[in-house]
């Protein structure tokens, strides 16, 4: 492999700076021909003189524990022409990302196991990263969360509040009863459409020409937000449901997260995206549509707020939502504009520039994207550097200021809001499962991603 990137024998990395549970230590990797971690050594490994092996070596690269992103928006199937299973994991690999979980808002939604194994199907030797498929809460499937499949379904996604797909829940009575019922945790949107509504309209009288995009933030207020989050706590504390929080935007949701108690019980969390910790309200009448999403971008004193919430362990995870849509669809007017942001090849690098300019340790950005998520969502043998686990690992290189290029993304949608920035890293290789993913050299390899399994016992569990 030091001439190529693809391997067949067992693989020893060395020289390499392992980022891991909590530590950065020199050291040296055998994965086995299975493409699992066979050793871990901060010394020499110990190798079978009779064998051949390939060999990688890492000249002082970072060597981190793959992201696992359990916030994307592949899609797949229904629109295609927008992104894809194959098209988006490409992306994935390209920016260190070796698995994901994908939502349900397709067409046909994922609202049933049978849908969901379709899409499981339908990633069978598509996809470049490992992958998972939640199942959606509507006002009619009750059925199908109680008896879903814990073994392959990451988590219930409920959408308290509208975005694209059409498969919000409203009555208080219906979200209830997903609480209730739910074996699993309960990845939850928040936002209170009926406040929405009332500011949409406001907007349109108030700007009869046309909404500008500066609007976005008033019209899905932080208010609608903290409404929302306040019925999900309160229901997941009365059925005594895990619950996470999707994409936090603001410093006053974040308050809903810091009781002792609640973090201590670790059933009760929240993920925030780039996005989040990147712009601003500023950055509206520049960038408009480019950085229109659900929840809204808010104040500066938000995106404050929310990078000390990562040094203070209130956010639990990172999660791209990532969501590509083309350049024609969101060039409409506000209105008609859709929502969303495509960041997944550029997440880690994002998040590693900004814990630079921070001064984050980079071993909490390996707890936000891989640790946490696999302990969050009882994801099996993945999301560490650890001896019999699988082989999901990405090698950051630093460099000089580069700018990130939305020329070269591998999203079907070829555009980033990030377009332009600059960053001090970039990554090297990607492997999934033990095999060659991408190389910056070489590119994006053939598809290696296998499904995710899950503890299948980990509705009561503290994971986080």
């Amino acid at each position: 492999m030091a001439q190529g990137c693809k391997h067949r024998l067992p693989l020893v990395i060395r020289n390499v700076r392992i980022v891991n549970e909590g530590t950065i230590t020199e050291g040296a990797l055998l994965i086995d021909a299975a493409g699992r971690i066979a050793q871990v050594s901060t010394g020499t490994l110990s190798l079978d003189p009779k064998r051949r092996y390939s060999l990688v070596d890492g000249k002082g690269q970072y060597l981190l524990p793959g992201v696992i992103d359990t916030h994307v928006h592949f899609r797949d199937p229904g629109f295609t022409h927008k992104g894809d299973i194959a098209s988006e994991s490409r992306a994935a690999v390209a920016g260190g990302v070796t698995s994901f979980c994908d939502m349900p808002n397709t067409n046909p939604q994922t609202t049933t196991m049978e849908a969901l194994r379709a899409k499981q199907a339908s990633a069978t030797g598509r996809a470049h990263a490992n992958y998972a498929f939640y199942l959606g809460a509507t006002s009619d499937n009750l059925d199908e969360i109680r008896h879903c499949d814990a073994n392959i379904v990451p988590a219930i996604k409920l959408f308290m509040g509208s975005s694209t797909g059409g498969m919000q829940l409203t009555s208080e009575e219906l979200v209830a009863a997903v609480f209730r019922e739910s074996p699993l945790l309960i990845a939850t949107h928040c936002e209170t459409d009926s406040m929405i509504a009332e500011q949409l309209e406001a907007a349109r009288l108030a700007f009869p020409q046309g909404i500008p995009f500066s609007e976005h933030a008033h019209i899905r207020s932080t208010a609608s937000c903290v409404k929302s989050i306040q019925l999900a706590q309160r229901l997941a504390q009365t059925y005594s449901a895990r619950l996470h929080v999707l994409h936090l935007s603001a410093a006053e949701e974040l308050a809903l997260f810091t009781d002792p108690k609640l973090r201590a019980e670790g059933k009760i969390t929240c993920e925030t995206c780039p996005h989040y910790l990147y712009f601003s309200d500023e950055d509206y009448d520049l960038l408009q549509w480019q950085i229109k999403c659900n929840p809204a971008i808010k104040g500066t004193k938000d995106r404050a707020a929310l990078i000390e919430a990562l040094k203070n362990g209130i956010i639990r995870t990172i999660g791209t939502d990532h969501a590509p849509h083309l350049v024609s669809e969101k060039l409409k007017d506000y209105e008609h504009s859709p929502s969303g942001i495509p960041s997944i090849q550029y997440s880690l690098l994002l998040m590693l520039n900004l814990a630079e300019r921070e001064k984050i340790p980079f071993t909490q950005i390996v707890e936000l994207m891989s640790h946490a998520p696999a302990r969050l969502f009882g994801i099996e043998e993945r999301g560490y550097i650890r001896e019999g686990y699988f082989a999901d690992l990405v090698f950051i290189a630093a460099c000089e200021p580069r700018p990130l290029n939305s020329r070269g993304a591998e999203s079907k949608c070829e555009w980033s809001p990030y377009d332009g920035m600059r960053t001090n890293y970039f990554v090297r290789r990607t492997l999934v499962n033990g095999k060659a993913a991408y190389c910056y050299v070489h590119g994006v390899q053939e598809p290696a991603g296998q499904p995710l399994s899950f503890n299948a016992n980990r509705r009561d569990g503290k994971f986080v």
